[in-house]
């Protein structure tokens, strides 16, 4: 890559060129293994705690709102570590910094197993969470900045699909633990740590054939050659910074505030136990994967602005199922579009992130900082919906979702259309 070319804050393909059908180079190919799988490692990760509450709780013998506290660090820490390692990848490379994001969580995954009391417990996973951040952060600044413009959305959908991945992971392997322990609260729990220790051994094998960032290293070379000021942030990209962290922001807001009170919603306001079953969760894990596919498919070809537009549109009228109706086949399509909205739309996260940010040598620092601040969003939604739902009803609680829903419209319609934009 010429580094002449980083002088340009963007470059687009020409308006008219059709994409061609070009096969997956070697390098998009071993940046997605990387990439997806240490996001879905990171996912499995993830879903395991949200699973396994009940049981820790009944083994330490703490309450609900000491429950809650190991999803609040782990929320902590995945902003923490997203930002900081965000810097990191700037510095020492994507590749580099992915691996030692998934060292960091297997690990402390791995000694969560052998924890004793809730103490422990809080502070490891604190530290396991620093890793789960920095890794979607590493993985995605790869992804962007490695795939072919006219498919980089694909590239980023596949990468998110991780996400339902990890989660499916994690419930078949919680099925199959109890199945052959005879339940978990003896002991079987620490088995399926024990698994979350595995990743890092698959990792630095597929970290070791995994090229680095042509745009990294192109930008390392232009700074060892010239010695020059690289190109930094300028305020383009501080603007592409307040759109992709408001963007974020409202979809995490959607995200969790659509997913952790919506089984209560339907429980106690719908009367529909079915919800705590097996069907739930695989419809809303079967939409997410739709949603992702869909998005792959279709992206590079109707550009983000309309795909955003109408899974925003897609998530919004799930939600307006859940408020009009008890049918248990409505409420069960409505979960599959609400997976397949509210959750689709990250598959498209990384690659906007990167684009709308523009060139700068601090793209990895920025991408961190507006995916992982925009998490805001999701610590605030549970709260406020449920705050709501105390005073007015969960229907007025989730409501506060249609506000969400036309503020992230807003903001994608202000955002400038940028498929095809050229990463340097």
């Amino acid at each position: 890559m010429n580094s002449k070319t980083q002088q340009n804050n963007v470059q687009s393909v020409s308006p008219g060129a059709a994409p061609q059908a070009v096969a997956y180079s070697t390098a998009e190919k071993r940046t997605l293994a990387l990439g997806g799988l240490g996001w879905a490692f990171e996912s499995y990760d993830s879903f395991l705690l949200s699973l396994l509450l009940p049981v820790l709780g009944l083994v330490f013998g703490v309450s609900k709102t000491e429950l809650g506290l190991f999803i609040s660090v782990t929320a902590g820490g995945q902003i923490i570590g997203g930002i900081l390692f965000g810097f990191v990848a700037d510095k020492i490379g994507r590749v580099k910094t992915a691996l030692i994001c998934i060292a960091i969580y297997s690990l402390f995954s791995g000694l969560l197993a052998f924890t004793h009391n809730q103490q422990i417990f809080t502070l490891l996973r604190f530290f396991g969470a620093l890793g789960m951040g920095g890794m979607w952060t590493s993985g995605a600044a790869l992804i962007a900045e490695t795939w072919r413009p006219e498919r980089r959305a694909r590239g980023g959908a596949l990468m998110q699909m991780g996400l339902p991945i990890g989660a499916i992971l994690a419930i078949g392997l919680t099925a199959l633990v109890t199945s052959l322990t005879g339940g978990l609260e003896q002991g079987g729990w620490r088995y399926l740590f024990m698994i979350g220790a595995l990743p890092v051994f698959i990792m630095m094998v597929v970290a070791y054939i995994t090229p680095e960032s042509p745009v990294w290293l192109a930008r390392q070379q232009a700074k060892t050659a010239s010695r020059s000021a690289p190109v930094d942030m300028g305020k383009q990209n501080l603007k592409g910074l307040l759109l992709a962290f408001t963007f974020i922001f409202f979809i995490q807001y959607l995200f969790w505030g659509v997913f952790t009170w919506t089984p209560t919603y339907l429980r106690e306001v719908k009367h529909l136990d079915f919800l705590h079953s097996l069907k739930f969760v695989l419809a809303l894990q079967t939409g997410a994967i739709a949603g992702f596919l869909v998005f792959s498919l279709l992206a590079d070809k109707w550009g983000r602005r309309p795909m955003f537009l109408i899974y925003l549109l897609i998530g919004a009228v799930a939600v307006a199922l859940y408020l009009i109706t008890t049918q248990p086949l409505v409420l069960m399509m409505a979960i599959f579009m609400a997976g397949f909205g509210v959750n689709g739309i990250f598959a498209g996260s990384g690659p906007f992130l990167a684009e709308i940010i523009g060139d700068t040598t601090s793209r990895g620092f920025l991408m961190g900082l507006a995916y992982n601040g925009g998490r805001l969003g999701g610590f605030i939604a549970p709260l406020l919906i449920g705050a709501v739902a105390s005073v007015g009803g969960f229907t007025a609680g989730l409501a506060t979702t249609v506000v969400a829903f036309l503020a992230a419209m807003v903001v994608v319609w202000r955002a400038p259309e940028t498929k095809g934009v050229r990463l340097n």
